[in-house]
């Protein structure tokens, strides 16, 4: 399984970005293998629909999940049509301690 974790910037030091559409980055986790990555959010500086465009190119990276501090109400919407689980966390968590708990599966 891949998710999506949204930052603002390439450094697993960071906070989750509050902001899932506009965030500037990704960090792409796989669940199986444990690898993972940062892309940039290319759709992040539209003028109109981040939430929209970002889920777009969300899904060219097959990913399965997001995960990020909030969500639009299309975007939400948006996701579930397309089957892609949604995860919030509960408070403020840099990029570290979600990865670590994803891979002890305590998320």
């Amino acid at each position: 399984m891949v998710i999506a974790i949204s930052t603002n910037t390439n450094d697993l030091d960071q906070p989750v970005s509050e902001n899932f559409g506009r965030c500037q980055w990704f960090c792409l986790y796989d669940t199986d293998t444990q690898n993972m990555r940062f892309v940039e959010n290319i759709a992040g500086s539209a003028k109109q629909n981040a939430g929209i465009k970002t889920i777009n190119f969300l899904l060219e990276l097959n990913i399965d999940t997001v995960l990020s501090g909030r969500f639009g109400t299309i975007t939400t919407v948006l996701l579930r049509e397309k089957n892609i689980q949604i995860i919030i966390p509960l408070k403020t968590k840099t990029l570290n301690e979600i990865i670590n708990q994803l891979k002890n599966q305590n998320l």
